[in-house]
Parts: C-alpha cells; sequence; structure tokens
C-alpha cells in the first residue's frame, strides 16, 4: 500500500500551513493538499492581533502594512468618539501575503504542496486515512482538516455538529491619498446598530478593507447595512464636529463569507482525523476574528499529530482535550460576552467612551494581553452575579433578534 506522507494536510490557510511547518520540522513527511492555485485572494479583514503575532514563529515585519493606533467607535452610525492607545492595537496585512508567506516557511521546512487539489472524499481504516480529491487518491497515517467555513472533511468526519453559522460581507475599496493619510492607522468601529451585527473598516497601503458581519439568520439585512456603512464614511450622518471623512472611490471587490461558530465543547477528532481552525468552527463569536484559533489549533494538531506518529501517544484524545481547554472554554466566554453587549449595547458603547477602565480593559483583550475569562473579574465584589447575568442576557439577546427580524419583515410590508 503506497502511503503519501505521514501527515496530510487538507488547506493551506493559517491553520494548515503553520500544522504542516510544525510537523515538517521535526521531520515528519507532511503532503499539504490546497484547493486554490496561491497566492489567492481571501475574504478577510486580516487585522492581526499581539496574541496572533506570538504563536506565528516568524518575524512578520515584511507583510504588514499598517499600525493601528486608535479605534473610531460608533452605534447606529452615531455617537461617535475615537480612543487613541499609546502602543500598537493591531497590525493590518492582505490575507494573501498573509497565508503565501505561512505557505512558503511550510515549504522551506520540507512540505510538499499539491496546488488544484480540493478534497471530494475521505475514507478511513484502522492503518491509514484515504483522501480523494479531483485528480487523485493519497494516502497517510494522519490527516488534518484545515479546509475552511466549509469543510467536507468535518462533515465527512461526523465533527461538524454544535456550530452555528455567522456571516460576513467585505470589500476592498480604494480611496484618495488623503483619506489614506487621515486614517492610515485608525479602525472604523460600528457595533449594536443590529442584534449580533458589526461594521469595520482597517486602512492597508493602498485601499481600505471594510466589511460587514453577524448572525446567519439577519444576512438580509446586511447589504443595506453596508450601504449605510458606506454613506456614515462619506459623509459623517452629518454628524457635527466628525472630523475627516473617507472618500470611497472605488468598491473592487464585495464578497460573502460564512463564520462558523462552535457553540459547545465537543469532540475534534475522529479516528484519524482531526479538525482546526474554521473547519472546526473556531471562530470568535464576539468579532468574528479566526486567524489567532486558526494558528493555535493548527499547532495544538501538529504537536497530537507529532506525539502519535513518534510514540509518545497511543491517540488523539489528547487534541480534543487542549482544543476544549484552552480555545473552547475562551470562545465560550466570549459568547456570553457578545449576549451582554446585544442586551445593553449602548451602555458598553458610552462605558468604553466614558471610562479609561473599560477602555484599556478593552485594549487588552484586542492585543491578547487579557482573556475573555478575565472580563468577570473586572466586577469585583459583584462578579458572583456573573453567570446570572450571562443567562438572562443570553434569553434577551436571542429575543432581539428574532424581534428584529419581525420588526424589519413589518417595515417591508
Amino acid at each position: 500500500m503506497d502511503i503519501n506522507a505521514d501527515v496530510i494536510v487538507a488547506g493551506a490557510g493559517p491553520a494548515g500551513a503553520i500544522a504542516a511547518y510544525e510537523l515538517a520540522v521535526q521531520g515528519i513527511r507532511v503532503l499539504l493538499l490546497e484547493k486554490s492555485v496561491f497566492p489567492r485572494y481571501k475574504v478577510c479583514g486580516a487585522g492581526l492581533t499581539h496574541k496572533i503575532l506570538r504563536e506565528i514563529p516568524f518575524d512578520l515585519s515584511g507583510i504588514i502594512e499598517t499600525t493601528i493606533y486608535d479605534i473610531r467607535f460608533s452605534t447606529h452610525f452615531k455617537e461617535v468618539f475615537h480612543r487613541t492607545s499609546a502602543t500598537p492595537m493591531i497590525y493590518c496585512t492582505m490575507r494573501e501575503k498573509f497565508d503565501a508567506f505561512l505557505l512558503e516557511k511550510a515549504v522551506s521546512a520540507g512540505v510538499k504542496v499539491l496546488f488544484g487539489e480540493p478534497v471530494t472524499d475521505v475514507f478511513q481504516t484502522n492503518r491509514f486515512v484515504e483522501v480523494q480529491t479531483r485528480n487523485g487518491v493519497f494516502r497517510s497515517a494522519l490527516l488534518i482538516g484545515a479546509d475552511g467555513a466549509t469543510s467536507r472533511i468535518s462533515r465527512k468526519a461526523g465533527l461538524h455538529g454544535n456550530i452555528m453559522q455567522g456571516m460576513a460581507w467585505e470589500a476592498e475599496i480604494k480611496t484618495d491619498h488623503a483619506s489614506l493619510k487621515n486614517f492610515s492607522q485608525t479602525v472604523f468601529l460600528d457595533w449594536g446598530t443590529f442584534p449580533g451585527g458589526y461594521g469595520w473598516v482597517f486602512p492597508k497601503n493602498d485601499h481600505f478593507s471594510m466589511g460587514v458581519g453577524g448572525p446567519a439568520t439577519l444576512s438580509k439585512y446586511m447589504i443595506p447595512y453596508y450601504q449605510r456603512f458606506l454613506k456614515y464614511l462619506e459623509t459623517g450622518n452629518g454628524i457635527p464636529d466628525q472630523g475627516p471623512t473617507l472618500r470611497v472611490l472605488e468598491t473592487i471587490s464585495l464578497k460573502a463569507w460564512p463564520i462558523p461558530v462552535r457553540m459547545q465543547k465537543s469532540v475534534f477528532h475522529q479516528g484519524r482525523i482531526l479538525v482546526t481552525g474554521d473547519a472546526g468552527g473556531l471562530t470568535d463569536p464576539l468579532t468574528g476574528e479566526g486567524i489567532y484559533y486558526a494558528v493555535r489549533s493548527g499547532k495544538l494538531a501538529a504537536m497530537a499529530c507529532a506525539d502519535y506518529l513518534q510514540g509518545r501517544s497511543g491517540s488523539l484524545g489528547k487534541y480534543s482535550e487542549s482544543v476544549n481547554q484552552e480555545l473552547m472554554t475562551e470562545l465560550l466566554e466570549a459568547n456570553r460576552i457578545k449576549n451582554l453587549f446585544n442586551t445593553v449595547p449602548r451602555k458598553i458603547h458610552h462605558l468604553v467612551r466614558d471610562h479609561n477602565r473599560v477602555w484599556m480593559a478593552f485594549g487588552k483583550i484586542l492585543r491578547g494581553e487579557r482573556w475573555y475569562a478575565d472580563v468577570k473579574n473586572g466586577f469585583g465584589r459583584w462578579k458572583f452575579l456573573w453567570n446570572v447575568s450571562c443567562l438572562i442576557s443570553k434569553w434577551i439577546s436571542n429575543h432581539r433578534e428574532r424581534n428584529y427580524q419581525k420588526h424589519e419583515a413589518t417595515e417591508e410590508g
């Protein structure tokens, strides 16, 4: 029986490339199957936080386009304010650059890559995994599914349950030199305009990346929201003292993308198969950010595979345990905070505006200096009410989302 590699990795995004690299540097034979041809455009704001940079074992300075110190907040495109940090909060790049850079490092470490090989089916026995693509059949001892939000591997392995679908629309927009200069260190963030929804703009070298996102159940309202966001950027919505506006010259692209969010701790491996990143539903339900969870789960998957292949572990169960303990604990807490925000969005908007302590806590979480699980500690002697507040806010958040759909349907009628 011909075995093509010790580990096949399906998908060359951040999770797949990092997993492949981490395995290859240990002398493990890795075959990486990618459905596209790199570099390829990827729908993503590509804001890199400090905690992402800490997980990447390479210097990324060559692909960083802008560094963010300022955030301009709004809710319903009103009550605008901005907050500035003395230290960088986010670093912006383009996903085609980021992904191609990580893949190049994996290839340099000895990973074999085949492009144009979308996975069509997967089978496993007690001795190997067989991966079928459009062009061939490949076999390995283990398989890492890093094939994204629409992962065929996670479905074939029965690992796609407990996932709620979010959605985002993202565009690259051309602007003028003055806008690029004025906002080269600024992120625009609108939140609380509809339940679970948000809009953002990230500056890049010669344009801006702009997107809106939220629950997939409200996807029909996202394009109108996007259009309102564009108007706000260009006109300031008539708000006094708004300051410079952002001139939109041309929309280069506008594309939708699913955001899979795992809603409870689960199993992330089945037999000889592991799933990572978006394929495992490892996306932040509050911000829609998935790069950190992709990179970290890719590293955890590589560790589990190496331990198994090199005889230090008799199963891959440690991988699911690690993902649940480290990543899902954080993501579930993020979901609780999302529900709290959806319950009192204007209150939280005002807290960030008016209280330095809240702003500093917001910045620390964004930079990865603190975790979502630390938020309840900020309530001091009232933190014993945290669990009760989260339960109530979950009900209110779900109720508001349903009511929003009914209200908008009535307005359309």
